[in-house]
């Protein structure tokens, strides 16, 4: 994913927890034309940069994830509880998502190609657990948009 030009910070830190592994997060802290950029954190330390958005502002909703090393992305299913979000039917509406699934996560990490240090995400068991379950929307997210600080 090509860096944003301009991106404005949030009034409220977009917080996604881990279900899993509740010490890794994800604070999406600014919003572009086309993302809500920010961190993954593990126990407060930044792994690297994670974006989430929705091609053309409709349709799939998409993931990326960089660090110095690398990039991968993928696409992001949402749910409200256990029920899917689909843009096609009415309910649940994407502001009322509370959960999220990032497909392919957990594999772009087994597969990270780090040359210095090859095992840095593959052997975070954690990590590679929270990559593959779902993850907790905070009540500061509203399917994307953020609630006004």
């Amino acid at each position: 994913m090509a860096q944003p030009a301009a991106a404005i910070p949030l009034p409220l830190v977009c917080d996604l927890t881990s279900e899993e592994v509740p010490s890794i997060q994800i604070l999406l802290k600014e919003r572009s034309a086309v993302s809500l950029n920010g961190e993954l954190q593990q126990k407060g330390v930044t792994l690297g940069i994670f974006q989430t958005g929705q091609s053309n502002g409709y349709g799939s909703v998409w993931w990326s994830f960089r660090d110095q090393t690398g990039e991968g992305d993928g696409v992001s299913v949402l749910f409200k509880d256990d029920q899917h979000w689909n843009p096609h039917r009415r309910l649940p509406r994407p502001s009322e998502t509370n959960r999220v699934l990032f497909v392919g996560f957990a594999s772009a990490l087994w597969y990270w190609n780090n040359v210095a240090d090859p095992g840095l995400f593959r052997e975070n068991q954690d990590l590679l657990k929270a990559a593959a379950g779902f993850w907790a929307i905070s009540d500061n997210c509203l399917g994307g948009r953020t609630l006004r600080g």
